[in-house]
């Protein structure tokens, strides 16, 4: 066994019960870092060609990375990976909290889930052994009642529950998965999954210490970022406000989504600002494993209408907008049930006010009327309605059963999925951030392997000014030159081609990019000193950039498998139109000739094939990926 690890994959077959535990070396964990990197060796390696995203040949991998559990900030994180229900790609989301770190501690890397298990069961893992038990007796209960009866069953409190809740039993296509109620592998649809192989939970109870090279080095760095942290702007306004004071900004940007996507700024963001946050729901701040940055909310509201069970915490910014601008709403003690009623169930907030604005806007053309709603009136700004919807998507009652199916899928049934209000990228929802303002950021909608999501690389607003912190940070990997925000030139194509393959080191390490240069404070330099110190290797951000390439184009040659091409990298429509307000109000930031270029351009630079997105045959052999060839050309 090596340093951060402990050389176990656990693989669990619940259609026969049966478990095995696989021993990997040093260098496995040097290839593919873990993360992602690991989840997407087995889906490529395991899932047959073509199958539905619920059939029991399916995976769902749960991995951590090498620097999961490491007694240093931000260094927590592990991997959900299967194909995603929502999206039918190679699907992935990544979770901070404490479950990862137990995982570790409990004897495991990660573990390989495959088969459908007749009866609702859960996975108990302890001591380097896993024990699948019955959860008949709670498999409808939310995600409290669950974790609280797990650990009464197993005679622990300190007991760690990854689970998918009613929504991921009843298969709605964006479940997710929680940890610790407040912390989730969000997007993708993997709770869905999860609950299709009929396991409601993974819980997890460590009593082996992970072994570090270097333990007094880790403490050291440890102690200097817990009394720095806070002097720079970025880590005291993450402590102070979490992500929560992102609508202010954003809005005064002209990047906030409001009335789906149809306006980008608020006339007042005071109800939703970080400060009315704070006096209205703030109880205290929270962390991750190891963490001081703290930017997880505790809430206490006990409101007679919205009030809520401060144990599933409280929303950050993209519940923020997508449960309340995007909807027209602006209450937040509404919006903190809405949050509430998704962490009960496990569901993406995400997508889920996503989707219920889109069936907004549809309702609003006469695409559907009240006798497809059940007599509903679909109009936005209404927060008992967002409520109630959220309700009927988890139970599947109703007209929930056809929002429970995502956008896309609506969009394709309604006969509308070309329109501008099918805000949806390869099935998954847009997130919380208007491209039009961060070109960047459109580029990861497009291109992203699993669906638009908004962490596939730093956004552009930290690199418009050479003296910053951010920008600085990044000049080791070759970006020297700040660029606007809206640039969509052959130098913004590769900047993020650089940065992307940076967080995709930190996903594949099981870090999260709050802590990290260049969106957090730790430089890259101490980072790669902290891995050595957690692992004992001689690492360089080369070896590393590698690895997380490696992770790219096995997603990659997983979706030129199942289909996908350059025709599916699209933004909608929408966000070619003209900026409708805020301080580009009436100017068309890129034409989609311009963008469409930039996407063939990225694959050009990251070595696939333009066309079909299949990695060429030379770029998988620089990687030491053969095998990956072989199964392609099979």
């Amino acid at each position: 066994m090596g340093y951060g690890y402990t050389g176990k994959i656990l693989h669990v077959d619940l259609g026969s019960r049966k478990t095995e535990v696989e021993d990997k070396n040093d260098a496995f964990y040097r290839t593919y870092l873990g993360g992602r990197g690991i989840g997407y060796q087995y889906l490529l390696k395991k899932v047959p060609p073509g199958i539905d995203p619920f059939a029991p040949e399916n995976v769902l991998v749960l991995a951590t990375g090498v620097m999961t559990g490491a007694p240093v900030a931000a260094s927590c994180r592990f991997a959900a990976v299967g194909k995603s229900p929502l999206t039918g790609t190679a699907g992935e989301s990544e979770a901070a909290g404490f479950f990862g770190p137990e995982l570790k501690k409990a004897g495991f890397d990660a573990i390989v889930l495959q088969g459908r298990s007749e009866s609702p069961v859960y996975l108990w893992l302890t001591d380097g052994k896993a024990e699948i038990k019955d959860a008949a007796h709670f498999s409808d209960l939310g995600a409290r009642e669950v974790e609280d009866t797990i650990r009464k069953e197993m005679g622990s409190d300190k007991i760690r529950v990854a689970q998918t809740g009613l929504a991921g039993m009843n298969r709605v296509r964006f479940a997710n998965i929680t940890n610790n109620l407040s912390n989730f592998n969000g997007r993708n649809g993997l709770g869905a999954l999860m609950g299709s192989k009929n396991i409601r939970a993974v819980a997890a109870l460590g009593k082996k210490k992970i072994r570090f090279h270097d333990q007094e080095f880790l403490r050291q760095a440890a102690q200097t970022y817990a009394k720095t942290f806070r002097d720079n702007p970025l880590g005291d306004a993450l402590y102070v406000y979490g992500t929560t004071i992102f609508a202010e900004l954003l809005s005064a940007a002209g990047a906030l989504p409001v009335d789906n996507f149809r306006r980008s700024k608020l006339d007042d963001t005071a109800p939703v600002s970080g400060d009315t946050y704070n006096k209205l729901l703030l109880k205290k701040r929270k962390g991750c494993h190891a963490c001081p940055v703290r930017c997880k909310r505790g809430i206490a509201l006990t409101d007679p209408k919205y009030g809520v069970d401060s144990r599933y915490g409280g929303p950050e910014y993209e519940t923020i907008a997508a449960l309340g601008s995007n909807l027209n709403i602006t209450d937040l003690k509404a919006i903190a049930k809405g949050n509430e009623i998704c962490n009960r169930y496990c569901m993406d907030t995400i997508s889920a006010g996503m989707t219920i604005a889109f069936a907004c806007e549809c309702f609003e053309n006469g695409i559907i009327t009240k006798e497809d709603t059940g007599g509903l009136e679909l109009r936005s700004g209404n927060p008992d309605l967002m409520i109630r919807l959220l309700e009927m998507i988890a139970r599947r009652e109703g007209f929930g059963d056809l929002l429970a199916e995502g956008t896309s899928h609506l969009a394709v049934k309604w006969g509308v999925e070309n329109k501008p209000y099918n805000l949806s990228v390869k099935g998954q929802e847009l997130p919380m951030h208007d491209p039009r303002v961060k070109v960047s950021v459109g580029i990861g909608y497009a291109i992203s392997t699993y669906g638009a999501d908004h962490m596939t690389a730093s956004h552009d607003n930290y690199f418009t000014e050479e003296g910053t912190f951010p920008f600085q940070s990044v000049m080791p990997l070759g970006i020297y030159k700040p660029m606007h925000p809206t640039d969509i030139t052959t130098e913004k194509v590769r900047s993020y081609v650089v940065l992307e393959n940076l967080w995709r080191v930190m996903d594949a390490l099981g870090l999260c990019v709050f802590g990290y240069a260049p969106r957090g404070v730790m430089t890259l330099d101490v980072m790669l000193q902290c891995l050595n110190a957690v692992t004992g290797w001689n690492a360089s951000l080369f070896e590393l950039i590698k690895a997380a390439e490696r992770g790219t184009m096995m997603a990659r040659a997983f979706n030129s498998r199942e289909g996908f091409n350059i025709k599916h990298d699209r933004l909608p429509q929408r966000l070619f139109d003209p900026k409708p307000d805020g301080p580009n109000a009436g100017k068309k930031v890129f034409a989609s000739a311009d963008f469409n270029n930039a996407v063939r351009i990225y694959y050009e630079m990251i070595g696939c094939d333009a066309e079909t997105g299949r990695p060429y045959r030379g770029k998988l052999l620089e990687l030491g990926l053969e095998w990956v060839e072989e199964l392609l050309s099979g």
